[in-house]
């Protein structure tokens, strides 16, 4: 994802730096047309803007590299509003809450950048007429729970539907039924094995996020623990 946004910008004729030190050669390739600086180091002092898009267990680890930046931090990543605000106090300066919906921006009309802050005018512009539409919103973070919510949180359970109903024998007659009453859920249920099994590693803190989030707004956080529990089950 990371490596799309930043090509959506280098087509803008935006210069996109990353850092190479400690990178995969797989990283590498993915970040060819990217001006490489080396080390985090020398990107916090040649960059601008810095947009982080990682996984959402490192968000508050990689912010901890720009503490006290004096360039404008984006946090693009999958977390709750109160790990933003983490992030927001660990960076210390100018900052953006940011949360991307949709696939890897390839073309137009398929992925959503949230912006919320008083800076989220001066990253929207940099997106501005490109595959990447930037939208500014109240709370970022909470957009991105909510959503992730039910795309990941009912992927979760009907991982966790198949499994049970495999234990105890009736799987078959489950698909059955559903090919019956359901006709769509059979192929999404593989699906959702399918791509739980690839991304479920990254997914189950986002979904401890999302739980930390209904809590905070007073739901119970227990359906986004147990789609968390699921996913480090499948992977392992």
């Amino acid at each position: 994802m990371g490596a799309a946004v930043g090509s959506v910008l280098v087509a803008r004729g935006t210069e996109v730096g990353w850092a190479s030190a400690g990178r995969s050669d797989a990283t590498r390739a993915r970040a060819e047309g990217f001006t490489d600086l080396g080390t985090l180091a020398r990107l916090r002092d040649a960059c601008e803007v810095v947009v982080s898009v990682c996984p959402p267990h490192a968000a508050v680890e990689v912010a901890s590299a720009f503490a006290g930046y004096s360039g404008l931090y984006v946090d693009a990543n999958a977390v709750s509003p109160a790990t933003a605000a983490q992030v927001r106090e660990t960076v210390g300066g100018r900052f953006v809450d940011g949360g991307i919906i949709g696939p890897p921006p390839r073309r137009a009309d398929t992925t959503r950048l949230y912006l919320s802050g008083q800076d989220a005018p001066v990253v929207a512009a940099l997106f501005a007429g490109s595959d990447l539409s930037a939208r500014i919103v109240p709370d970022a973070s909470a957009l991105k729970m909510t959503y992730a919510a039910w795309t990941k949180g009912t992927t979760a359970l009907l991982v966790a539907i198949r499994a049970t109903a495999r234990e105890l024998g009736v799987e078959d007659d489950l698909l059955t039924e559903w090919t019956l009453s359901l006709p769509g859920l059979p192929t999404r249920s593989q699906q959702a094995a399918r791509t739980g099994a690839e991304r479920g590693w990254r997914w189950a803190y986002e979904l401890e996020e999302v739980g930390r989030t209904f809590a905070a707004a007073g739901q119970p956080d227990g359906f986004g623990a147990a789609a968390a529990e699921v996913f480090r089950r499948l992977a392992r």
